[in-house]
């Protein structure tokens, strides 16, 4: 892994024009900003929630009931998630992907995520995200060419 910035503030987002992409905002450490378009509608939604937001939904999704049958697990998620590093870019699909820490018996499995999911059991676990600068610097630069 090259080198990681950490994400200080998440916000979770419909766009507010027309065609209303749900998004992701990390907001890093170094003042610098990374975000994740075309996430989940339903991640959105269940990030706001965890973060205190209220939403009425018709139907709700798994997301939505972790966080209230979550007690024990909770703390089972606390103390075995040590970190998300969202750390990969497939240049072919231009999809992100995401690397989750987690402690098993005394040892650390890396496994590789959808990078909303990672985001969403790190608030849940309380616990670090972290985002390549590599990452940040591609899409900096994909963001400058295209305006």
């Amino acid at each position: 892994m090259g080198k990681m910035v950490k994400v200080v503030k998440i916000e979770a987002f419909l766009m507010p024009t027309p065609p209303y992409t749900p998004v992701i905002s990390c907001y890093l450490e170094d003042g610098r900003q990374f975000n994740l378009y075309y996430v989940p509608y339903e991640v959105v939604i269940a990030i706001n929630r965890i973060q205190g937001e209220d939403y009425d939904v018709d139907r709700e999704s798994l997301f939505d009931i972790l966080p209230m049958i979550a007690g024990e697990f909770k703390d089972a998620l606390k103390a075995r998630i040590k970190a998300v590093y969202i750390d990969g870019l497939n240049k072919r699909t231009m999809l992100y992907s995401a690397t989750i820490e987690i402690k098993v018996n005394g040892a650390i499995i890396r496994r590789k995520m959808i990078p909303s999911h990672a985001i969403y059991l790190a608030l849940l676990a309380n616990t670090e995200v972290y985002v390549a600068d590599e990452l940040v610097k591609h899409q900096e630069k994909l963001s400058r060419t295209q305006r």
